[in-house]
């Protein structure tokens, strides 16, 4: 008689880890935190076991039960180095900054090669302000492991943080230069172009068609044929993809078209690549007709998913940002594909066949050459603004001090470029008793960084108050207790000069020589508001320190703004659609006329 060889304890258990891990992959963590569960049967005093279940219950969002697993672990073995590690970066991303770096600490201590602990460390520093300390530990990873393309990416994105562009960009190099395929490098590399003044826009746009052609290398070959009816009386079947569908401005740029497409006409659907549940998606999932969640997808997934929705035209709302799906788009999924919104620049994807803009940002002669994608131009402004908070306009900013003057800045720090900083430093000089107050920075370190490099730029850090983020309410109270906004160069605020003008405050715009550095002046040509567009640096000075002077100017533009806002085409929803859809047509149309002899047999 053959005796079967039951499993040790430890090997059930391993065998149990693995099959979980599997699961796993497969996005079934239910069924992974079932298999670690019984390995945990199986021998109690795994810390492996107890560390997968923590996993588990993390990618589950249970967050607090993943805390006990991760504790269990840390019983089992108390020199489990994994499990410190997985205690602090949970602790880290919940917050707790303090705790996390003991636990790091921790972990590093018992496994002093763990390159992982030494990266968030640095992470963790750096918010904290400790820069000396961040940099000690990247230098330690990169020490350790030279050419890790994860520590070489990290580090150059914190030289990027810290304007040291140079090093930045030799982190990204080298990354390339070490793992072509490393994903999205390309995309950072670019858009911190977007904030720099010396880099010219010819070399910006040839580095957006390098990488392009990089992009769709990588993706693989591009599909030309697609199932679509080339039928231009039916139905647009309309794809929106953003990784931004929360609180951020695509989200609040693109409501109105959700909400005033003519959907007898138009079929939307909406394909979030933000991995979180929040409002904002709720709120838009509500206004789309269908909504994909696509962010656990491969690039390939995704590609499969469009070709069974057949979107007959597909729009890219992130350009190079964050949580961009380019790769998809370089397959070519749907016969027409356009990016919008997102970013204001090229993908130079050669598979992106139009880019929407408008006659301000980018004027006709001027910004062709710069694109792979063909213009195509709203005929006003390509934004549509609808506030999502009604907020009252203040009489009379900061009504206990009214003979004050106050300048704001509201978009993000990164966006304050040294050539900025110099140009304010010029409009406070000439107006001695006016103060900065500048938002955005999300912890007061970041604060104090700030201040030195006004100080730097001549500015008196007595004269600047830079705070935090703060709430919705916060922000438009802020904004309306200031008597000027300024924008910043060269990349410019977009939603945030649509709030500043929602709330009654004058802002001036610079025009500058590419899309980013003229969305102000596409603002402000809509608005009509000619008087607060400025072609040189001298004049922009200039008409700020006008407007600090001349108090009943402001008081005119205070109390007028808004209605003229309002009354533009940057606040006509339903007309900015309609235009929207025309252009749709347009290219619906184009691409019908084309492929109309490549017509599918009708179904049966």
């Amino acid at each position: 008689m053959t005796t079967v060889r039951r499993p040790m304890p430890r090997e059930e258990c391993e065998g149990l880890i693995a099959a979980g891990h599997e699961m796993e992959d497969r996005g079934e963590f239910e069924g992974a935190l079932a298999c670690y569960q019984k390995a945990i049967d199986a021998d109690p005093k795994s810390p492996r076991a107890h560390m997968n279940v923590a996993n588990a219950y993390q990618r589950l969002e249970r967050w607090d039960r993943a805390t006990e697993a991760l504790e269990h672990a840390i019983e089992c073995d108390p020199e489990f180095a994994p499990a410190h590690f997985n205690v602090g970066l949970l602790l880290n991303n919940r917050g707790k900054s303090r705790e996390a770096e003991a636990e790091l600490l921790e972990a590093l201590r018992l496994k002093p090669s763990m390159l992982e602990a030494m990266l968030i460390l640095a992470d963790l520093y750096e918010v904290s302000g400790r820069f000396d300390e961040a940099e000690r530990y990247y230098d330690r990873a990169l020490e350790l492991a030279p050419n890790h393309p994860g520590a070489l990416l990290n580090y150059g994105m914190y030289c990027s943080r810290r304007r040291r562009f140079d090093e930045a960009m030799d982190c990204f190099h080298r990354v390339k230069t070490i793992e072509p395929g490393f994903r999205d490098v390309e995309s950072i590399v670019l858009f911190s172009l977007n904030f720099r003044t010396d880099v010219d826009v010819h070399s910006i746009a040839n580095g957006h068609r390098r990488v392009g052609a990089a992009i769709s290398k990588a993706a693989g070959p591009a599909f030309t044929t697609w199932s679509n009816a080339p039928n231009t009386d039916r139905p647009i079947r309309v794809g929106y993809v953003s990784g931004d569908f929360l609180t951020h401005p695509v989200a609040v740029l693109l409501r109105p078209v959700l909400e005033h497409h003519d959907r007898q006409h138009f079929n939307t659907f909406c394909y979030s690549n933000y991995p979180e549940a929040n409002p904002v998606a709720d709120f838009l999932r509500e206004r789309s007709q269908h909504w994909r969640e696509i962010s656990s997808m491969s690039d390939n997934d995704v590609v499969e998913l469009l070709r069974r929705d057949e979107i007959d035209i597909l729009v890219d709302l992130s350009g190079h940002t964050a949580r961009h799906r380019l790769p998809v788009f370089a397959r070519h999924p749907a016969p027409v594909q356009v990016t919008w919104l997102g970013y204001l620049n090229t993908t130079g994807l050669p598979a992106m066949d139009y880019r929407i803009c408008d006659p301000f940002t980018d004027p006709v002669g001027s910004s062709e050459q710069l694109s792979t994608e063909e213009l195509v131009r709203m005929p006003h402004s390509q934004w549509c603004y609808v506030p999502w908070h009604d907020r009252e306009i203040a009489a009379e900013p900061r009504s206990a001090h009214p003979n004050a003057v106050v300048f704001g800045s509201f978009n993000q720090d990164r966006k304050i470029s040294d050539e900025c900083l110099a140009v304010w430093s010029r409009i406070l000089a000439r107006v001695p008793d006016a103060e900065l107050l500048v938002l955005d920075f999300p912890q007061p370190p970041m604060q104090k960084l700030f201040l030195e490099r006004a100080a730097r730029a001549g500015i008196d850090p007595r004269r600047v108050s830079a705070r935090g983020r703060e709430t919705i309410a916060q922000y438009f109270n802020t904004m309306s207790n200031v008597d000027i906004a300024l924008d910043t160069y060269p990349y410019n605020g977009a939603t945030t000069t649509l709030d500043t003008l929602w709330m009654g405050v004058p802002i001036v715009a610079l025009r500058g020589e590419r899309g980013i550095s003229r969305s102000g002046y596409s603002i402000l040509k809509t608005l009509g508001a000619d008087e607060l567009i400025a072609e040189t640096p001298d004049e922009y000075i200039a008409l700020n320190v006008r407007l600090a002077l001349d108090k009943s100017w402001r008081n005119r533009l205070r109390t007028s703004l808004r209605m003229r806002l309002e009354r533009s085409p940057l606040m006509d929803p339903a007309g900015f659609t309609e235009a929207l859809e025309d252009r749709y047509r347009e290219m619906w149309r184009t691409w019908c006329s084309r492929h109309s002899a490549e017509a599918p047999a009708p179904r049966a």
